[in-house]
Formats: C-alpha cells, structure tokens, sequence
C-alpha cells in the first residue's frame, strides 16, 4: 500500500501514464505489469485498476445510480443497491442518486468520477488531477479517498496542485524523464 505522486509540466505524459496503468493505452516502448505478476488479460486487469480522471465522463442521460451500475458492471463487478448508495454516499452525492448525471456541476460531475472509481473498491486506485473543479469540501473527500485506498491498497496520483502533491510518501517527476 501506499500514495506514489506523479508530477510534471503540462504535456510531460502524467495521464497517458495512468491510462497506461489503467490498460486503456498500450505503452509506445517497454511494458507495465501489477505485481504480484500475473497474466493480465482486460477484464482482469480492469478488476484490479480503476482510475478517475478529468478526460473519464459518466453517461449524462444516465442517473446518477446508473452510471454506478453501469461502469460496475463495465469493470466486470456489481453491487446491489447498498453498494450503489454506499459509493454516492462516500461522495456526498447519495441525495442525488435518481438525477440524471447531464444536471450536475462541474464539482458534482467530479464526485461522481471519484465515486465511479472507488466503487469497486479496487486494489490500484489512479487518480489523475482529483481536486479537478473541487471546492474546500471536494478537496477534504480527496484527501479521505487517498488516506483509505493507502491503507488498503495502492494510490497513484497525478497533479501538479501542492496541496494533492502533500497527500504522497513518494513523489516521481515525469520531466526527469523526457527525452
């Protein structure tokens, strides 16, 4: 377990490594693997990563409950309907679960993607820029979503924000690493 923080300058590939990560871009050079090692077909991998990241929309026609049932069971997971309350409540949005996601604020819209992502609770937690459109209360659930998924797991988080860099016991520069 842990918070491994991924820095850089605009454009230095912070997210394309988390899409990476996640297996949702396959590596240019090189390859990435979980350990322990294992095969890691999509569907495996996809139940061990979950990732949240500005670029990552929930469906806007969908309600907020749907969308959690819907990437759940993208992820090849479920959740009955404690599961689906207890993921909109982690995110303070379990009053909104019957509204159609399109309704939302931008800060909402966010929670949601937290919510979609943690859902699953997953064993590799990816978080790119989490405070994206995030007031003092946002932040605050950032910060409780990293210090849980540390101590179950692994948390990997992009941003160039000091205040989600503070949340990290290890930090990595992508710039060291350009060519």
């Amino acid at each position: 377990g842990g918070v491994l923080v991924v820095r850089g300058s605009n454009g230095s590939g912070k997210s394309t490594l988390l899409r990476i990560l996640a297996g949702l871009l396959r590596p240019t050079e090189g390859t990435v693997r979980l350990e322990p090692a294992r095969e890691e077909s999509g569907s495996l991998l996809r139940g061990r990563v979950a990732l949240a990241a500005p670029a990552i929309n929930p469906y806007a026609h969908l309600t907020l409950a749907e969308n959690i049932r819907f990437f759940l069971h993208a992820r090849g997971s479920s959740a009955g309907e404690s599961g689906i309350r207890s993921a909109a409540g982690l995110v303070g949005l379990d009053d909104r679960l019957d509204e159609p996601v399109g309704e939302f604020s931008s800060g909402m819209t966010q929670r949601v993607r937290l919510a979609l992502a943690v859902a699953a609770q997953p064993e590799v937690l990816l978080l790119d820029e989490p405070s994206h459109c995030l007031d003092e209360d946002g932040r605050r659930l950032v910060r409780e979503i990293v210090e849980a998924q540390a101590r179950r797991g692994i948390c990997i988080l992009a941003t160039n924000d000091e205040r989600e860099a503070e949340l990290g016991e290890r930090h990595v520069s992508m710039d060291d690493y350009r060519a």
